[in-house]
């Protein structure tokens, strides 16, 4: 059965220092290429209703940098930071933004390898109220799409139509969906699922 929903908002980002000039500057020194990424398209979508939203963060990757540190570190001195250790984990960025931004609603992160982004979108859009999601990746370049979506219909919003479908997709999905809400293309096909929008 067909379903149908609405993006509100929406932000694109592929700028390697993007501009997080409304976050406090030492808060923004600690923040890992991963959430800054992020959080320039999520301040995007929801920065006058940010204490209300429930979020849904994506990520094929993750901190793979820390990853990467922790590594090196462990084979150097046989045990790795704690701190840095908990800057790692797959729900750090999403997890940082939620509590610098006092949100007290419920989040989720999402991996699926190669269909985070698709998998991820998914997620937001079966929740049942209004939702932020955030895709970011900082391999092989950094990227983030983030969007505000909901079942009510809103002045602008773009209407979705989203129904079960079998797709055999092999490129980027990041390169497909940004072409999907710049309205360059009608649909954003996923192995799961197809997005259409309505005219």
């Amino acid at each position: 059965m067909n379903q149908k929903f609405f993006i509100y908002k929406k932000s694109i980002s592929t700028e390697e220092k993007p501009d997080l000039s409304f976050i406090p500057m030492m808060t923004r020194r600690k923040l890992s290429r991963l959430a800054k990424i992020a959080f320039a398209t999520i301040y995007a979508c929801c920065y006058e209703n940010m204490p209300s939203v429930n979020l849904v963060f994506a990520s094929q990757f993750g901190e793979f940098e820390i990853l990467e540190n922790l590594i090196a570190q462990y084979s150097a001195e046989n045990e790795v930071s704690p701190i840095a250790f908990s800057s790692s984990v797959h729900n750090a960025a999403i997890g940082n933004f939620s509590l610098l931004n006092n949100i007290k609603n419920k989040y989720n992160a999402v991996s699926a390898g190669k269909n985070s982004l698709s998998n991820g979108f998914l997620e937001a859009v079966l929740e049942k109220e209004e939702t932020l999601f955030c895709y970011a990746d900082t391999i092989p370049y950094s990227k983030s799409i983030s969007c505000l979506v909901g079942r009510e219909n809103k002045e602008n919003a773009d209407e979705i139509e989203i129904y079960p479908a079998q797709n055999t997709v092999c490129d980027d999905e990041f390169e497909r969906f940004a072409n999907f809400l710049n309205k360059e293309t009608d649909e954003f096909l996923s192995p799961l699922y197809t997005l259409r929008r309505v005219k």
